[in-house]
């Protein structure tokens, strides 16, 4: 996708911009003759409109279309040095302001700025009140480990307008391609429950701060999904989740390739309806592309996120690693919401200004196996006083770093082939009858605090046993990779010579945000699964209806 980037002078201005920077400076004005003082305010409306429909059991199950504008306010209150936005210790019930989606109408502007000054108003009572606590907190508590400034300063302001293109679906038509596919899937009588879904939003945001930035851009993103559930005989849960994102609808897959997924989504789910459960495991294990990606974002990517490395309940895991090897040499990672397209496909990660208004750019993460530093938005931290643009969020939450692109490279590759050869030989030589590989990861989570275990779980969907002695691979289900980050890093020993793309989107405390993680197959010496968690119920008693609607049933 081409981006039209127009820079602007500084005096540019949309009507919505206009009005927003009218409201910032009279706000400015007033709370700075107040005895707290404010000395940044950042004010986002974002419009946001979205078509979705969804189908299944060969029928439309929902089909509709939202216009919303979302109001986001964005104020400090103190000092560059020390501000409202700072952690309370002691108050988790107080981190942070109180935020939330404040709704604006599109069709009045004397309504629009009624409601800009109440939450104006509001959100400047609330840090003025939090300034205060602050201090006195400082004043009792120890000394804090980074003693970084809580906002850093803007090279220069952001001008810039970036064309949103308008939203342009046939819905109907895809009611009707959406209920061919669920027919499809319905074929199956495994199939207990499937959903065919298509979801497209359009984002505009209009941003000004009291820095001189004035901001227009946004992006489109669609989504086409298919999924299918079902319950083994053991009372296992089966999902089997396909999709496709892209920035442009008309770029999304043709019925024939969308009915050939559904055909190998059914296919899967019945293989792994039957497939054994596995069991707990330590050995040697091989992650294919997309699985890496995932792996790499659930165990590495949450960690390196700056702000982190501010709050004292955080587990700060590679803090004191900036300049020290923690991968093998032949391993580079970064991340860049620079680049819309990657190895064949649209990037959800991609953006052009992040949520602080700073432009988005490449933030390089480790090189040679060497640690390098942290995803940052404009709360610095030690050693890294600068924004690189990642501060992000959605709509209603404060933005903190997240991850955009998430990019791992190798020096070193092999094909895959070779992989799976050294697999089975890591697996003899730990005496083990089989390796595991996996092929695709349905999410994870992770947890980075010091009060519970600094661990990831990252959910295999499907995984194989690759035997030493050579016999056919074994699917298996109903196992999640567990372990350490050190732990887990310390046994990388090899990677492939090819690269896939895993699209999603993530959840933090800045809500949830596209990203993309772009890996190769990578090879590891010792990983640890543990059992995932299995359902109670068996499968139902009654058959599906016939084809033709009827009640043919039989009690099973």
């Amino acid at each position: 996708m081409s981006l039209a980037l127009i820079l602007l002078a500084t005096s540019w201005a949309s009507p919505l911009t206009d009005l927003l920077q009218t409201e910032l400076d009279h706000a400015m004005g007033v709370f700075s003759a107040q005895e707290e003082k404010p000395h940044y305010l950042a004010l986002a409306v974002t419009d946001r409109d979205s078509v979705q429909v969804h189908a299944r059991g060969g029928t439309v199950g929902g089909s509709t279309e939202n216009h919303e504008r979302i109001l986001d306010v964005d104020l400090r209150v103190g000092t560059p040095e020390l501000d409202s936005t700072h952690v309370l210790r002691g108050f988790s019930a107080l981190e942070g302001s109180s935020r939330g989606q404040v709704l604006l109408p599109r069709d009045s502007d004397k309504a629009l700025t009624t409601l800009l000054r109440t939450e104006l108003d509001a959100q400047y009572r609330d840090h003025a009140e939090r300034i205060v606590m602050i201090r006195a907190n400082q004043t009792v508590k120890v000394e804090e480990e980074d003693g970084a400034p809580d906002f850093s300063a803007r090279a220069e302001p952001s001008v810039a307008e970036i064309p949103v293109p308008p939203l342009d679906i046939d819905r109907e038509g895809w009611e009707a391609r959406l209920t061919e596919l669920s027919d499809r899937i319905e074929e199956s009588e495994v199939v207990h429950y499937g959903q065919v879904s298509l979801q497209v939003t359009r984002l505009e945001t209009s941003f000004v701060d009291s820095e001189g930035s004035t901001l227009v851009h946004g992006a489109v993103r669609a989504r086409i999904s298919l999924q299918a559930q079902s319950i083994a005989e053991d009372g296992d849960q089966i999902q089997v989740f396909m999709s496709r994102d892209v920035h442009d609808p008309n770029t999304l897959p043709d019925q024939e390739t969308l009915q050939q997924w559904a055909g190998e989504l059914v296919a899967h789910l019945e293989a792994l309806r039957d497939a054994p459960r596995a069991t707990p495991y330590s050995g040697p294990v091989l992650l294919l592309g997309r699985a890496s990606g995932v792996f790499f974002h659930e165990v590495f990517g949450h960690r390196v996120e700056g702000h982190r490395m501010k709050r004292e309940y955080e587990g700060k895991t590679f803090a004191d690693y900036v300049g020290k090897p923690i991968l093998p040499e032949f391993i580079d990672v970064f991340d860049d919401p620079t680049i819309a397209h990657l190895e064949g496909h649209d990037l959800n990660g991609f953006y052009a200004y992040d949520d602080e208004g700073m432009p988005a750019m490449r933030a390089p993460l480790v090189e040679d196996g060497v640690f390098q530093g942290f995803l940052m938005s404009r709360t610095p931290v030690e050693g890294f006083p600068e924004s690189n643009g990642h501060g992000r969020r959605m709509a209603g939450r404060a933005p903190v770093a997240r991850m955009g692109n998430t990019i791992i490279e190798a020096a070193e590759t092999v094909d895959r082939e070779e992989l799976r050869k050294r697999l089975r030989t890591f697996a003899k030589d730990q005496d083990l009858e089989y390796g595991i590989l996996v092929e695709d990861i349905e999410g994870g989570f992770t947890l980075t605090g010091r009060t519970m275990p600094n661990a990831f779980n990252v959910r295999a969907s499907t995984a194989y046993k690759v035997f030493a002695d050579g016999r056919p691979d074994e699917l298996v289900r109903g196992i999640d990779l567990v372990g350490t980050p050190f732990v887990a890093f310390s046994n990388l020993r090899a990677a492939g010579n090819e690269r896939d793309v895993f699209n999603g989107y993530c959840g933090a405390e800045s809500g949830w945000v596209p990203v993309s993680a772009v890996a190769p197959d990578l090879l590891f010496e010792r990983l640890e699964f543990q059992l995932k968690e299995k359902g109670q119920e068996r499968p139902p008693l009654l058959a599906k209806p016939g084809p033709d609607g009827s009640s043919d049933a039989e009690v099973r």
